[in-house]
This record gives C-alpha cells, structure tokens and sequence, in this order.
C-alpha cells in the first residue's frame, strides 16, 4: 500500500554545499510484515523514514499511498494521513508527560474522532503487557514501559502501518528485545517500519532489509526460510560493507567479479566474513519489488484529527507551570493594561443618553422638571429655543401618557413675577458671600396635596397642605428661611415715630404657617412649612465670603452657583405651593395670552415706546374691562392696538380728591400719535400708522396684566398664538428605576421632532454644559484605550510565543500522531484564553472599583454631579471580547509559524 518514485531529498544549510539526504529511492512496499531500515549514521535512514511519514517534505519524486500519489498533498493532508494508517514510536518515547498513560493513549483515538473508553484502553494496555498503568503518569514509568506506552498509542488507533525510528536506542538489550518481540507481533497483521542500527536484530526479527548509504538504497533483502547442511556451499552473500562466505566454499572466477563490482559501490572498503552455516538458519537473498502486490482494496480515505477542548484546555494548561515568574508578571500588567482599557472606554464609550441616566439616578434627582424647547431655524441655523415657551394643558395630558409619569403643569403670572421682597427686610445681608442664594421671589406655583407630598418623598413640618378653593398657600422650608433671616413685614405695621416698616422676627419655619404673603393683588395665607430635604451643606460654600481671590475657586463658586439655581428654581423648593384645583382657579383669572420673550416687538413713535410684554386679541379680554378711544370696536384692524395703562405714563396725569389718588389719560393726545411697529417671529412684519385706540387699567382686578397689547386676530394668530400655553412647565416624582429614568432621558433628549422637552436639574444643566467637550475626549480616550489594548497583546503573545517555543517538541508528537496544525493552535488559544479569563476577571472586577472609586471621588472631592465614567454591560462584554481576541490574535500569529514548520523539526526542537 505504500510506495516511492525517485524519492530526493536535499538539505540547503544556511552555509555550506546541499547535501542529498535521500537520492532517487524507488520502493515498493508490502501490506504487513517487519522491514528494517539499516546503514551508519547520516546515510539516510531516518530521513527516509520520515518523509514516509509525511514528517518531513520530500524535494523531487512521489509517495504513493494506497494508489494515491501525495505529490498535491498539503501540510494538511499529512496530518490526516498520519492521524488515518500511521503510528509513530520513536527513540525518545515522545509521549506528552504532563498526561496519564490512559490519556495518551485516549489521546491517538480521539484524534480519529473516536470514543476512548476505559475498556478500550485497558485493552491496549494488556497487549504490551501494561495493565493497571492506565492512572499512572510518565514520570513513574521505567524507559522500557514509555516505550510500550508508545506503542500502545501507536496501537491503539489500528493503523495500517507502524513506524519505528530506533526503537530501542535508549534501553537496554534485554528491554530492546521485548520492545522487537511485540513489533514482529504486530507485523503480522501490519506493515512494520524500523529504522534500526543494531544489524543482529535486524537478522533476527525482519522480514524484509533496507541498508542505505548516502541517500541511495545499498541492498534490499528479503527472508527465505530454507534449511540446509552446514557444508552445503550456497555461494557468497553481500550484506552492508560484509561479503559473507560459507565455511568450504571455494570463490569462483564470477564471484571475483562480483566482490569487485561491489567493492566499487562502496566508499570504506570490504570485510569478508568466513561463517558456518547451520540446519535451518534464516536467510536473506535479493528483494523483487515486482512481485509485492497489495491485497487491501480499501478505499484511501482520510480521517481529519479534531483534539477535544477538555485535551486542548489540559495541554496549553500545563504550559501555565512554566516560567511561573513570568506568567506572574504577565498577568499582572497584562491587568493593568487591560483595567486602564477599560476605564478609558468607560470615558470612551461616552454616551448622553447613559450618562444622564447615571448622572441622575447616582446623584438621586428625585423629581422631573421639563420646559418646552421648540426648534427655530433652518439648515446649518438650526437651533433649539427654550425661552419661556408655554405648554398647554393638552400637552401636559400627553406628556403623562407618552413618559408614564404623573406630571403637573407649573405655573407662572404673564407679566408680573411672585416677589415677596417688600415683606422681608431688605436691609439684611442673608449671605456672608457674593452669592445671595436665598430666594425672595417663587420661581413658579404648583398643586400641593398628600398623594403629591408622598410621591416626592417630601416632609410637612408644619402646619397643613393648603385647601384649592381659598387664598391659602404652602411655602418650602428653604423659602421660609428668608424669613427667619431677615424677618416678616405684614405690610401694614409701621413704627409711630418714624414710619418705618415693623418686622416680625421669625424664630423658625414653624413661624411662618398664619402669615400673610401679598401676590398678584391678593392676600394667602401660610398654612404649612413643606420640607425638600434641599441639601444646603453642599452649597454652603456659596454663603462664605472667599479668603482669598482666587480665580479657581471663583469659577466653580460659579457653576455651583448655577447648579442651585437650578436646584431651586426647577424644583418645589423654590415654587409656590397651592391646593388641588388651585391653579385652575388662577389660569381662569387670567387673560389668555402669549409673551413676548421669544418674538421682538417694538412700536414706537419718535421717542416714545410702548413696550408690550404680553399679546393677545380681542376675544380673550372682557369688554368691560376696556377703556375705548374714538368708541367701542368688535375687531382691531392690524393698524390699531389696545394697550394697559401702565404703559402709557407719557400720557398719564394724577389727581387727588377725598378718595385718594386715580389716573387721568390724555386720550386726545394719545389718539392722534401715530406708531410704527416692527415685529420679528416666524414671520417679519413691519407697519406704520399705528394707532392706540383703547386701554385698560392695570387696576382692574382679575384682569390684571402688566405689559399687556391687544392686536389684530390676524397678527396674533400668525404671530403670537404658537408662543400661548397655561404653564411653564411640568414636574413630577423621578423614577426609581434606572431603565424607567433611561427611558425618560431618551425620550427627552429625542429631536426628531420640532418640539422637545428638556430636564431642568442641576445634573442636567452641568451634563449639557460640557457634553460637547466630553464628546470630543471620547475620541481622545478611544485610541487611548486601543493603546492599551495593544500593549496587552503584545504581553501575551510574547507570554504565549515563548509557551509554544517551551513546547515545540509537543507540538511536533501531536503531529507525529495525527492532529493538525488546527489542532495545534486549539491548544495554544487554550493556553491564551486561560491567561485571557483570569485578566477578564480581575479587569472587570478592577475597572468596577476603580470606576465607582473616581465617580465617588470627583463627586466628594470636585463636587460635580455626573457619572463621568460609565461602568455598564458594554465595559464587560467589550473586556471579555478584547480578552478572547487577544487570546486569539496572541495565539495565532506565533502559532501559525510553529505550524508551518515541518512535525520532525519540532520534534527535534529546531
């Protein structure tokens, strides 16, 4: 089954003339039967041997297998070829120490993808005479049993064809010849191909002899089994550099001739050697290649090896007990690279949407504040604008379907703030610092009721929530301090002597609840103190006066400053509290209208002004309440306009009588000015001829709104309309949930509509400042995380190319036996994920800890309240990624040299 054609091979040292190790040999080979490859040293016996075995590559020539000629074969197919009719035995054993007997032997079946079973194995075990070794390791065994452990795994997967280079090298006669006995066993069955120094077991145990000299085949016998007298003369027999002459026999003139030729095909001479022949002795005579036919007809099939990951994992395990300093120290930094990877993408992989979502949940925003943000402009002038846009009811209704959460509109008087700074002392410095951070105006008015009180985790102090239906309102603790620092005015106490307002001491917040505080034309009365739990340790600093100027310290006494703001100013702290239904009762009180904040408006006439602040038409105010000039009109042309009268003072005269003082209004003069007005919004209207035909008094209560112009249907519905709403916002209890706030942050950061709604927090405001910043450090940390990456890499594939450089001769056995370079690199990516899992591990439990040490330290030490470094899922499924890649890329590349490398090279550990 086995066959060569002009078999060269040619060794090209680095230096040196090439050397033909194997020159031209032809041979034909049986199906079964014991040959013996013999010849001195460099003659070309075991490089024959091994490119028979595909452990080599041949130069020039073929290797027929079962009819199949391997000159297309690829590394590859060599390795099948092994794994498929081969079994190796060497001089040195090469059986893998770090595996017991049983799994070496195991080993050469599971390559074949086959079950070894302990039954199976112990069957083996009892041909060579080793049963009960099957737990034992390679170390306990003596030479002579590590042979036959080589033999059994040789055995084991039933080869056609048993391979044996200088078998018994290394043992003692004695061992040698148990070693012999239990190949010619073999031969019976198998080809059996020993390459052997020791001529007396050649005669005694082979069936067929090859001696070679200088890569040329010198003589091929073969065993004739004929019995004969000890005087019979039988004529000269040539064998290696020996012409044997049986005792008696007289050379003829052919033999002279023929000792002559022979002489000439030898380089060192000739030995005659005179021998008696004995009854029945064996001997050689010529081989005729012709006459070998092969009686196996079975199909030439390959078997492709595939080493199990529980016997890759084992082997590349075992490399870790090498260089046990090394590993360490690969480890190690190898850990640190990968911990700073990963707090690099912690900053890296920065994300608006996570960071807020941290930012809030970690800094515990307890409440949702949201204003209406409108998109203006087109093109590259695209912007956001969130300037005092108003959200109606209908929205408000929307907004707590779409975010799940019970949201109440804010709301704020259209011309007029909620300053109660006339009833506290204004004398008093509230604040050592620059900074006054405590609020004589409410930023907003909302509902207040339990169920409310309960949600935002809030506390009543004192005294009760206010009822909806009476001027009774609930005010912050942080609010009722002012009060107590700079006492209570009820507006009507004045002190005899000097006129002077009298102020009430306020010992505590409890004082307040009773108090009187005067808004929008009305009295309400304090019926209880509501506590925020607003942290005012942490902005304490902006109540200190700084010792020295210091340029840093200003700036982040700036943006803390900012931060309070809205802390305060978007949140109950700083809001005015009401009952249930309060704010229905005020918006019904108030004309509908829309501010001028986000439209310019100027009407003027030389250097007189009218400055509107707030909008509307003719269908939104009362008849009654409008004083006309030139008569009574049920809709405005776009040239008139009506106008409160606290715009008019130009035009304004006073009297006094017993009643007190009231308003006289040159209306003659009023009507004659003629106005221009420019508008700027949507859309640009200029006009002239403006004329004032009506007014109304601001001291008409229920009605009362400073600013206040009334303009033709037609301009206020093109113009103003857009801009009307009942609130200023919304607000409402923060999630819980992390994934419930992620889901409210996405949806308030999604622009792909023209209206959106912000946040309005401290964590907000701080995130949105420097969020293009932290975008382009993302770029920045990204290479610097790449950086890492690669230093770990090169660690391990450093760690792992000296690995496989310890382990070359293994890698050349388990070739020797059948698994492919597949195979090989399996193992060493073992080796590497190994490595790689136990840096996954302590990366990902490092980068935890390091992350949650610098979030908490640049939040205690800094003050800032965003999660700068995000540690997610996606930190630890990139670290496990980039673990198994380097493992892999660590792996491969020294892998795929040592696998290119010729199997006997390896094994020699060249």
């Amino acid at each position: 089954m086995l066959e060569t054609k002009n078999l060269t091979k040619i060794y090209k040292p680095k230096k040196g003339v090439p050397v033909k190790a194997i020159d031209g040999v032809s041979l034909k080979f049986p199906d079964k039967g014991m040959i013996f490859l013999l010849g001195k040293s460099g003659s070309g016996k075991s490089t024959l041997l091994n490119l028979l075995g595909g452990l080599d590559k041949y130069d020039d020539g073929e290797i027929i297998i079962k009819g199949v000629s391997s000159k297309s074969f690829s590394q590859k197919h060599f390795d099948s070829y092994r794994n498929t009719y081969l079994g190796f035995i060497f001089q040195e054993y090469n059986i893998l120490e770090e595996f017991t007997v049983g799994a070496n032997i195991a080993l050469a079946l599971e390559l074949q993808n086959k079950k070894a079973t302990d039954e199976a194995i112990n069957d083996i075990l009892k041909e060579v005479d080793l049963e009960g070794y099957g737990s034992r390791k390679p170390n306990e065994l003596s030479g002579g049993q590590k042979q036959r452990v080589a033999i059994a795994r040789a055995l084991v997967k039933n080869p056609k064809i048993i391979m044996a280079d200088e078998p018994t090298g290394a043992l003692d006669s004695n061992t040698g010849k148990q070693v012999f006995d239990t190949l010619k066993k073999l031969s019976k069955s198998k080809l059996v191909i020993v390459v052997s120094h020791d001529r007396d077991f050649a005669s005694k145990y082979a069936d067929r002899i090859i001696e070679l000299a200088d890569g040329k085949v010198l003589s091929d016998t073969s065993l004739c089994e004929e019995s004969y007298e000890a005087n019979d003369a039988v004529g000269i027999e040539f064998e290696g550099n020996t012409a044997r002459i049986p005792e008696g026999y007289h050379l003829t003139e052919e033999d002279r001739i023929a000792i002559n030729e022979y002489i000439d095909k030898l380089k060192n001479g000739l030995n005659l050697d005179i021998t008696a022949k004995k009854s029945g002795e064996i001997k050689f005579v010529p081989t005729k290649q012709e006459d070998i036919k092969s009686e196996d007809n079975s199909p030439f099939k390959l078997i492709k090896s595939k080493l199990s990951l529980k016997n890759a994992f084992k082997i590349g395990g075992s490399g870790l007990k090498y260089k046990k300093f090394r590993l360490v120290m690969t480890v190690i930094l190898s850990c640190v690279a990968f911990i700073l990877f990963g707090l690099s993408d912690t900053f890296g992989a920065y994300n608006h949407i996570n960071t807020a979502t941290n930012s809030i949940y970690d800094s515990k925003i307890n409440y949702v504040s949201l204003e209406k943000s409108v998109k203006r402009g087109e093109g590259i002038d695209t912007y956001w604008s969130s300037n005092n846009n108003k959200i109606t009811a209908k929205e408000v209704e929307n907004l707590k379907k779409e975010t799940g959460i019970d949201l109440a509109g804010v709301w704020m008087p259209l011309s007029e703030d909620l300053s109660f700074g006339q009833q506290v002392d204004d004398k008093v410095q509230l604040t050592e610092g620059e900074f006054e951070i405590y609020k004589k105006s409410f930023s907003g008015v909302v509902e207040m009721d339990e169920n409310t009180l309960s949600k935002m985790g809030y506390k009543l102090t004192a005294g009760r929530l206010p009822m909806g239906d009476k001027n009774e309102i609930a005010i912050s603790k942080f609010i009722s301090e002012t009060f107590v620092k700079a006492g209570y005015w009820d507006l009507k106490t004045y002190d005899k002597k000097t006129g002077k307002n009298v102020f009430e001491k306020i010992n505590s917040c409890a004082d307040m609840v009773g108090k009187k505080i005067s808004l929008m034309g009305k009295e309400y009365t304090v019926t209880g103190i509501v506590d925020t739990f607003l942290d005012m340790e942490r902005y304490e600093p902006l109540t200190k006066t700084l010792e020295e100027n210091d340029s840093a310290d200003s700036l982040i006494n700036f943006v803390l400053y900012s931060e309070f703001t809205y802390e305060t100013d978007r949140n109950y702290t700083g809001m005015l509290m009401v009952g249930k239904g309060g704010i229905d009762s005020l918006i019904s009180k108030q004309i509908k209208g829309a501010p001028t904040s986000n439209v310019y408006v100027s009407v003027f006439a030389g250097e007189r002004y009218l400055s509107p602040m707030v909008v509307t038409k003719l269908s939104n105010v009362s008849a009654k309440d409008i004083k006309w000039i030139g008569g009574a009109k049920t809709q405005l042309n776009d040239n008139e306009i009506i106008v409160s009268a606290d715009m008019l003072y130009e035009y304004i005269s006073y009297e006094y009588d017993e009643k007190g003082e009231h308003q006289i209004v040159d209306t003659k003069t009023l009507s004659e000015t003629k106005y221009n007005m420019e508008i700027f919004g949507d859309e640009h209207i200029e006009k002239s001829d403006i004329r004032v035909v009506g007014y109304i008094e601001n001291s008409v209560e229920d009605t009362k709104v400073n600013g206040l112009a009334i303009m033709s249907d037609k301009i206020y519905d093109g113009v103003f309309k857009v801009y009307e709403g009942e609130y200023i916002g919304v607000i409402g209890a923060m999630p819980t949930e992390r994934q419930d706030i992620k889901n409210l942050v996405t949806y308030c950061y999604n622009e792909d509509s023209d209206v959106k709604y912000q946040f309005q927090n401290p964590v907000s405001y701080e995130l949105d400042s420097i969020d293009e910043m932290l975008e382009m450090l993302t770029k920045v940390f990204l290479y610097i995380g790449l950086g890492f990456a690669i230093f770990a890499s090169v660690m391990l594939a450093n760690f792992i190319a000296t690995s496989i450089s310890h382990k070359k001769q293994e890698i050349g056995i388990l070739r020797a036996i059948g698994s492919r370079s597949n195979d090989v690199f399996r193992i060493f990516f073992a080796e590497s994920f190994i490595i790689a899992m136990i840096n996954f591990v302590i990366s990902a439990i490092g980068v935890f800890i390091a992350t949650t040490i610098i979030n908490s330290a640049l939040r205690a030490e800094v003050g800032i309240l965003i999660t700068i470094l995000n540690f997610s899922v996606r930190q630890v499924a990139l670290l496990l990624v980039v673990s198994i890649a380097v493992a892999f890329i660590a792996s491969f590349l020294p892998v795929k040299k040592i696998a290119s490398k010729r199997p006997i090279d390896a094994i020699r550990n060249r």
